[in-house]
Parts: C-alpha cells; structure tokens; sequence
C-alpha cells in the first residue's frame, strides 16, 4: 500500500524568467512570481537586464509586499529572472533571497536557482572569503560561476553543473 503521507506537494522555491524586447519583463515576472507564490513566501526578487546593466530588487515577504507600482516600473530592460525564496538551507535573512547578481568581467550576471547544492560545504568556505558571511548554497553557486575556471559563461556554467553532480571542484 502507497504511504499516503508522502503523497502531497514538496515545494520548494519559484523560478520565472522572460526574454522579450516587445514586452514589460519585469511586469511578466512580478504576475509569474505571483502565481507560483505558493512555491516560496519568505523573499522574492527580480533582476532586470538590457544585455549591458542590471536592475535588481528584492525583499523579504510575499511579492506583493516586496514589489509595488513604483519598483515595477523602474525595472527596464530585456531579459528578467525573478525568484520566490522557500529555505531549505540558509537564514532566513535578505543576503540568501535571490536573484543573486554579481558584476563579472563580461559584465553583470543574475542567477536564481530551486533546490540545495549537495556539496556547497566543499566550496564555500574558499569562495565565502573576502565577502560577507551567510551565504547559502545559491551564493557560493553564484561565486563559483564568477570565479571558477573557464572562459566563457557557458563554459563556467557546465563546470559548475558537473561539479554540483560529481561533488568535485575543478582547478
């Protein structure tokens, strides 16, 4: 017999993005946030891009709490990545929700993720040196794309995601 306890939703954080140039992304991302609300309600966020700056915003509550007509219309640009925080792993403090956005050489970049990385413990004490403590998986994921090995974003990206699976970092 199935054990019925199990058998419910496991929720964890929302994730929505929008790529247009016709459209108010930031717009999009605030009513997509909204609707997977039940994912997360600690924090919510959205960075904006052009392809060449950032807006970010964030906050902790629920999106509507965190975002209002004002905070919306000031997010122009192209590309938008929001995130609803449910904490698995982390304080519950504004450093952990994201979009994370960093400044790299190629200028600047906004992750958001769902889930824990299983060997955040491996990396986060080299990459949490010289930034400010707290960070959770998300962070370190964030620091290692920045500062890992490779050369192209891409290429950062597939190392960082085979040394999630493998739970070994590259040089």
């Amino acid at each position: 017999m199935q054990n019925f306890l199990l058998d419910h939703p496991h929720e964890e954080c929302g994730v929505f993005g929008v790529a247009s140039s016709q459209q108010d992304v930031a717009r999009m991302t605030f009513f997509g946030l909204f609707t997977l609300q039940h994912r997360g309600q600690e924090a919510a966020g959205i960075a904006v891009s052009d392809g060449y700056s950032m807006n970010l915003h964030k906050g902790m509550g629920l999106v509507n709490q965190v975002f209002d007509e004002d905070t919306i219309r000031k997010l122009k640009g192209k590309f938008a990545i929001g995130h609803n925080r449910y904490s698995t792993t982390g304080s519950s403090i504004l450093v952990n929700a994201q979009p994370f956005q960093i400044q790299t050489r190629y200028g600047p970049l906004a992750l958001a993720h769902n889930g824990n990385l299983i060997n955040a413990h491996c990396v986060g004490d080299a990459l949490a040196q010289g930034t400010r403590g707290g960070l959770d998986a998300g962070g370190i994921a964030v620091l290692r794309v920045a500062r890992g090995p490779g050369v192209e974003l891409a290429e950062r990206l597939e190392i960082v995601d085979a040394e999630v699976v493998t739970g070994q970092m590259q040089q």
